[in-house]
């Protein structure tokens, strides 16, 4: 809990009104109170850095793997994730990974970016800009056998983390693989073992977070773990479900849920609730591989159960088709839909910022018009409100958004900035039409595939854009713009731009990130920006002035 504490005015009491005998007494009582609850509040932290979750978790998994090359300032698949993912789980790291503080060096680590640990600081600090959440996944179904449990080091772990940027970890346990044997006693405290071992070193007051992603059947009640206080406890299956025992061991079955109460698996996440509950914030259940149950539900409002007694957030899982056991089941928009919808009109979770994870989002099917990315868009459209048959309408009304710099790497800003754009790299291509460069005094635009040494302004891939005036002997100082007649004033309230004897007819302002965030069209001598709009830092401005292009930068302190 914060508090915030609001100065007291030492005049707080009108002396001139107290009119009765007793003023000494009551001010003392008065006074002694106000100091014992200010001693109150200062044994409570002041300033709690808990994460807060302030919109519904729409949550999906990167395969490290599936990312492409990139370095400073450049776009990659990872960095041009849009933020209605608001959440994302990169997969996946080594349990018993190796890492050295502030080296960087990720090869022990088991994520499969082709790139090195400062370029992937800079992709996570890029997707934090919008808003995007990177939580590190660990384990998944290829890293776990009995040799890891006791080579895990969670301080290398909290150092991978701290250095890279990520708010936190996802254990992705899945024993030799599988959901088979995740509900016996050893695997069960491994599970409670994780979580508390983590926490104690990554605590919620820090802002960092803890999530699994358990079976499906976790909290529904099984024959091994079961609760019997449960409304979804073994004992109440048929009732739940409104079928008998005649498909209970058929898990392919289309049923309306009784087999899901009857895998090896069903229960396994009870007693690792009960044990750590509260230290995790978010179970993000995968609710695929289940077999051929079309209530998909179900599964939601067991894990809901205990999320109203322990606090964590819930986010059900879905899975680009198709699943890899049959398929018995396959999620489609509209039913992908219908189970945020449900989420979000839980009766008892109403505003918890419950939602929706997906494995994965680069999957797609272009014969079905679909793709991961669609199916995050329904869900997050559902889960705020837009109704059901819209948000399916508009499936693929979204739009990727590139990364164009300026995030943190290893050594701040992502690399050095000329006009707010990166420098060209003579040894690497540049595969992206209309990415734009700093090169020897311009901006240039590759208007298609530009290979490795393919040089601007010496090979026809390149356009020239206009002239940068911030490079190695090309610097625009105050004295250009006096032989220019174009002063720049930063007064007390104003900016002012103003030529003396020509008309500026366009001025565009860009942050260092390369964002434009003032551009006008008119032709004047002076123009005049109110300080108030724009926040403390460093500021690139561009210039036209009769045909003439001139950029520099100015700074509000």
């Amino acid at each position: 809990m914060a508090f915030k504490i609001t100065a007291i005015n030492p005049c707080f009491i009108d002396l001139y009104k107290v009119k009765h005998v007793g003023f000494k007494h009551n001010l003392n009582i008065i006074m002694k109170t106000t100091i014992t609850l200010f001693a109150l509040l200062l044994s409570v932290p002041f300033f709690s850095q808990t994460h807060s979750f302030n919109n519904p978790i729409v949550l999906a998994y990167f395969p490290s793997y599936s990312e492409n090359w990139t370095t400073t300032n450049q776009n990659s698949k990872l960095r041009e994730i849009p933020s209605f993912v608001n959440y994302v789980f990169l997969a996946f790291a080594k349990p018993n990974l190796t890492y050295t503080k502030d080296s960087f060096d990720i090869s022990g680590t088991g994520i499969e970016v082709p790139y090195d640990g400062c370029t992937l600081k800079e992709s996570v600090s890029a997707l934090k800009q919008k808003g995007v959440h990177v939580i590190l996944s660990i384990g998944g179904e290829t890293y776990w056998n009995s040799n890891v449990y006791s080579a895990i080091d969670y301080q290398q772990i909290k150092d991978l983390v701290d250095d890279i940027g990520f708010v936190g970890i996802d254990w992705d346990f899945e024993p030799n693989g599988s959901f088979g044997e995740i509900g016996n006693a050893t695997n069960v405290q491994h599970f409670i073992n994780f979580f508390t071992n983590s926490r104690a070193i990554m605590p919620k007051s820090e802002g960092y977070i803890l999530a699994c992603a358990p079976a499906g059947v976790g909290a529904l009640g099984g024959q091994t773990n079961n609760d019997v206080m449960s409304p979804f406890a073994y004992e109440n299956r048929n009732i739940v479900t409104g079928e008998t025992d005649a498909n209970l061991y058929n898990g392919t079955a289309a049923t309306n849920g009784i087999n899901l109460f009857g895998f090896a698996s069903t229960g396994h996440m009870i007693p690792v609730i009960e044990a750590v509950g509260d230290k995790i914030d978010i179970i993000a259940f995968q609710g695929y591989n289940t077999g051929g149950s079309t209530n998909r539900s179900i599964m939601y409002d067991a894990y809901a159960y205990y999320a109203e007694q322990y606090g964590f957030k819930v986010a059900a899982g879905v899975h680009y088709p198709n699943e890899p056991w049959g398929p018995y089941y396959t999620y489609t928009h509209q039913n992908v839909a219908d189970l945020a919808s449900h989420i979000r009109n839980y009766s008892t979770r109403i505003g918890d910022q419950d939602g929706i994870m997906l494995w994965q989002l680069l999957l797609a099917n272009t014969g079905l018009n679909s793709s991961g990315y669609s199916y995050m868009n329904v869900a997050n459209k559902v889960l705020n409100g837009i109704p059901v048959n819209t948000a399916i309408s508009e499936a693929n009304d979204y739009s990727l958004s590139p990364y164009t710099g300026g995030a943190e790497g290893c050594s701040g800003q992502g690399g050095t900035l000329f006009c707010g754009f990166s420098e060209y790299m003579s040894n690497q291509s540049y595969p992206t039409a209309n990415t734009t460069v700093y090169y020897q005094c311009k901006i240039w635009a590759n208007q298609w595939w530009a290979n490795a040494g393919e040089i601007p302004g010496e090979n026809s891939v390149w356009q020239e854009i206009n002239d940068c005036h911030e490079g190695t002997g090309c610097t625009l100082d105050l004295q250009d713009f006096i032989n220019q007649d174009i002063q720049i004033a930063v007064k007390e309230t104003i900016i002012v731009f103003e030529s003396q004897n020509q008309y500026i007819n366009q001025l565009s302002i860009f942050d260092i990130t390369g964002k434009e965030i003032f551009k006008l069209r008119n032709k004047t001598k002076r123009i005049e920006i109110d300080k108030a709009h724009l926040a403390k830092g460093i500021y690139i401005v561009k210039c036209e002035i009769e045909g003439k292009t001139l950029n520099s930068k100015f700074v509000l302190n």
